[in-house]
C-alpha cells in the first residue's frame, strides 16, 4: 500500500485524531495490520497568525517545506490536518511534490452524495469568512450558510483557545448548538459542516438533529481509499 504523510499540528489534538481514526479504520480493513504513516508537525499557532494576516506567500512556504519534508520522508501522497489552510490548497497543489487529498474536495462529494443542498458551515473565522468553501459548493450548487458576525468571532474564540489545546467544556458546547439552531432556523439547513477538525472534539451527529459533516472522519476515509489503491 501507498504510504501516507499527513502534515499535523494544525492542531496536535486533532492530529491525534487523525492518527487514531486512520489506524482503526485501517485495521477494519485488514485486522492485526498497522498503515504505513509519516507525520510532519507545524506549529499550529504560528499558522493561525499567518491566516489571519492573510500572509498567502509565507504559508505556502511554511506548507511547502513540510511536503517536501514528508516526500523525504518516504510519503506517496500527503494531506493537511485543517480545514483553514486549505485557503491557498489550489497554489499549493500547483507546487507540491507530492498528490494532495483536500477537505473540502472530500466534504463536498459527502453532501452530493446525501443530495443536499442547504448547508452549513463552522470554523474558524478564516474558514468561514475566506470564501474557498463557499467557492466550492456553490460550483455544485449547494447553498453554503455562516453564521453571523458576532457568531463567526465567539466561534473562532472557541475554537483558538479551549479547542485547540485540548479544552472542551459544556458551555462551550451549549453555545455551539444554539448558533447551529439559529442558523436552522433562519434557513432551514439540511446539514451542517464542522470545518474545523477540532470541533468533532465537542460535537458529533448525537448532538444535532441533521446531517453532520464531520470533516476529520470524511477526510481519513478518502486518505485510506487513497493509500489502499495499488
Amino acid at each position: 500500500m501507498k504510504k501516507i504523510g499527513l502534515i499535523g499540528g494544525m492542531g496536535p489534538v486533532s492530529t491525534i485524531d487523525y492518527y487514531q481514526q486512520i489506524v482503526i479504520k485501517f485495521q477494519q480493513k485488514r485486522p492485526h495490520s498497522c498503515p504505513p504513516i509519516v507525520i510532519d508537525s507545524l506549529d499550529v499557532f504560528e499558522l493561525l497568525t499567518l491566516e489571519e494576516l492573510e500572509d498567502k506567500q509565507q504559508l505556502l512556504q511554511v506548507l511547502l517545506a513540510s511536503l517536501k519534508n514528508l516526500k523525504k520522508a518516504g510519503a506517496d501522497f500527503a494531506a493537511l490536518t485543517a480545514n483553514t489552510p486549505h485557503m491557498i490548497f489550489d497554489e499549493l497543489a500547483k507546487v507540491s511534490p507530492l498528490p494532495l487529498i483536500s477537505i473540502v474536495d472530500s466534504t463536498l462529494i459527502a453532501i452530493k452524495k446525501n443530495r443536499q443542498q442547504r448547508i452549513g458551515l463552522l470554523g474558524t473565522k478564516m474558514t468561514m469568512e475566506l470564501g474557498f468553501y463557499q467557492k466550492k459548493m456553490q460550483s455544485a450548487g449547494i447553498n453554503l450558510v455562516c453564521p453571523s458576525e458576532k457568531q463567526i468571532a465567539i466561534i473562532h474564540q472557541i475554537i483558538s483557545e479551549e479547542l485547540e489545546v485540548g479544552i472542551v467544556t459544556t458551555q462551550s458546547k451549549q453555545t455551539l448548538l444554539e448558533i447551529i439552531k439559529e442558523m436552522d432556523t433562519k434557513n432551514n439547513l439540511e446539514g451542517i459542516i464542522l470545518g474545523c477538525t477540532e470541533l468533532p472534539l465537542i460535537l458529533s451527529q448525537k448532538d444535532i438533529d441533521m446531517t453532520v459533516y464531520d470533516t476529520v472522519s470524511i477526510h481519513v476515509n478518502d486518505i485510506l481509499k487513497a493509500a489502499l489503491q495499488n
